[in-house]
């Protein structure tokens, strides 16, 4: 392949120089000739006496001339010359021809012989082809209503000698090309045989490890780029075989990830609670197969409904386990409680001693009396959420006192500082609790969506439904995150009096 490849570039470049420099060289020997032929006609138009060709008298000298010129060692080339007198009849030839055939022929462009006054033709005489330079004669004196020129004289060049002048330095330059490619192919064949010993024995060290034997390693031992190339293969093998036990590796670790994500699935609440008399409506998404961001609907009896939004510090699977742990203690510690203060507390003190130093869970906990309406609500440390009040049209910020779960090990300044919010839900009254994902999403500037920008969204689309409300927000929020992975799970639930 390298030589065939090496054969045909040295082809095709001696063939593109060989076409240029025949062209070139062609072009030149046409100039060449042309001037020659301008020379030629020239010259003898200078020797003219103009009464050569105005006296038929003095027409037997003119043709002695012309036949003297033509018998000459330097006027091989020449096959004629004709004399023409100011009417355009010819008037003697060198030949002695009375009579002869003569085409039109085709005008050949020539700066020189223009600047000379030579007409340069190309065109059949007598049916051979030949190239015409044509020169008027001046007259010695005219009068005023006389032409300035006795006649024209034409010198016919054999144009089959020019051609063959042509194919003659066609095929010379032909045979140099040829002779080079035929030298650069055997060149190539020698340094391919050469370069191929080398690379055959790579290929089957590489043939060896394809099959597995990823302890192979080449025996290639030289000094050159192939030796280089040798020594990268090993280290490519070892690195195969170290991707190949990291893949292993991570084809586990991404099995149990996938486990723990059907589990954490299974765990969120797939349906949400018929709660008559309010409109409920949730939206979820990870930021990863797993999350940190916790809800969960919770029926405390017939009359009350919890609803739960948390948000585990970090992300991944131990954020993931974190959250199933707060899952299970907070619904087994709400059983029967109509209150969001005792259940929380509870999940304080069983919870914290399970988290490592540094982790902590932030939740709001609301539990919605269903025939009242009235909600009740503790915030340990997470996002305030947001109260609609349609009576007063504008949007109001729950922040009750809370700590997050986790942070107080002992458990007193917990229950000390959650404070319990109590408010009465009235027909049209939207309540959003939310993790931080949302306010802390990030545009491909690292601009925050922001609290401002989020309570703008809420209060303008209040009037809605909550799924439609909810998926205002979602919808803004992708806007603003276009072009960037999201940075955090997020997390809303949106309730409404109806």
């Amino acid at each position: 392949k390298f030589t065939a490849f090496i054969a045909v570039l040295v082809v095709a470049f001696m063939a593109w120089q060989t076409f240029t420099a025949i062209d070139a060289a062609q072009g030149r020997l046409d100039r060449e000739i042309n001037k020659s032929g301008v020379l030629l006609v020239t010259g003898l138009v200078t020797l003219f006496d103009p009464r050569w060709v105005e006296d038929p008298a003095s027409q037997q000298d003119l043709q002695a001339m012309l036949r003297g010129f033509l018998q000459s060692p330097g006027a091989s080339q020449v096959l004629d010359l004709v004399a023409y007198d100011a009417k355009g009849q010819a008037v003697t030839t060198a030949t002695g021809r009375q009579r002869f055939d003569r085409t039109l022929g085709r005008p050949v462009e020539d700066r020189n012989a223009s600047e000379a006054g030579v007409q340069i033709v190309e065109l059949l005489y007598e049916g051979m082809a030949v190239r015409s330079f044509s020169k008027s004669i001046p007259r010695g004196s005219s009068s005023q209503h006389e032409s300035p020129f006795a006649g024209h004289l034409d010198v016919h060049l054999s144009a089959a000698e020019i051609d063959e002048s042509r194919r003659d330095l066609a095929t010379a330059m032909t045979k140099v090309s040829v002779t080079a490619c035929l030298v650069a192919a055997l060149g190539a064949f020698l340094l391919s045989s050469f370069l191929a010993r080398p690379i055959r024995a790579l290929v089957k060290d590489m043939k060896q490890v394809s099959l597995g034997d990823l302890d192979h390693q080449s025996r290639v031992r030289s000094s050159d780029e192939l030796g280089d190339l040798a020594h990268a293969f090993n280290v490519m093998t070892a690195s195969l075989k170290a991707a190949q036990e990291a893949k292993l590796a991570q084809r586990e670790m991404e099995h149990e990830l996938a486990v723990a994500t059907r589990i954490q699935t299974r765990l969120l609440p797939s349906d949400i609670p018929p709660a008559p008399g309010f409109d409920i409506a949730r939206h979820y998404a990870p930021a990863r197969e797993v999350g940190g961001d916790y809800y969960d609907f919770i029926r405390i009896d017939e009359g009350h409904l919890g609803f739960v939004v948390a948000d585990v510090s970090g992300k991944g699977i131990p954020a993931s386990l974190i959250m199933t742990m707060t899952r299970s203690l907070l619904r087994m510690a709400a059983k029967g409680e109509t209150s969001p203060v005792r259940p929380v507390e509870l999940l304080n003190r069983f919870l914290t001693p399970d988290m490592n130093p540094g982790m902590f869970v932030t939740l709001t906990y609301c539990i919605l009396d269903l025939k009242t309406h009235e909600m009740r609500l503790v915030r340990a440390g997470h996002n305030p959420p947001l109260l609609y009040s349609a009576k007063q049209g504008k949007l109001l910020v729950i922040q009750p006192r809370g700590m997050g779960v986790g942070i107080d090990r002992e458990g007193s300044r917990f229950a000390s500082e959650l404070q319990l919010q109590r408010f009465v839900l009235h027909p049209g009254d939207v309540l959003v609790t939310y993790t931080d994902g949302i306010v802390e999403g990030k545009d491909g500037k690292d601009r925050s969506y922001s609290d401002e920008r989020f309570r703008e969204v809420v209060q303008a689309n209040a009037h809605l439904g909550a799924r439609d409300l909810a998926a205002a927000v979602v919808q803004d929020l992708a806007q603003h995150e276009r072009g960037t992975e999201p940075s955090d799970d997020v997390t809303l639930i949106v309730v409404k009096a109806t």
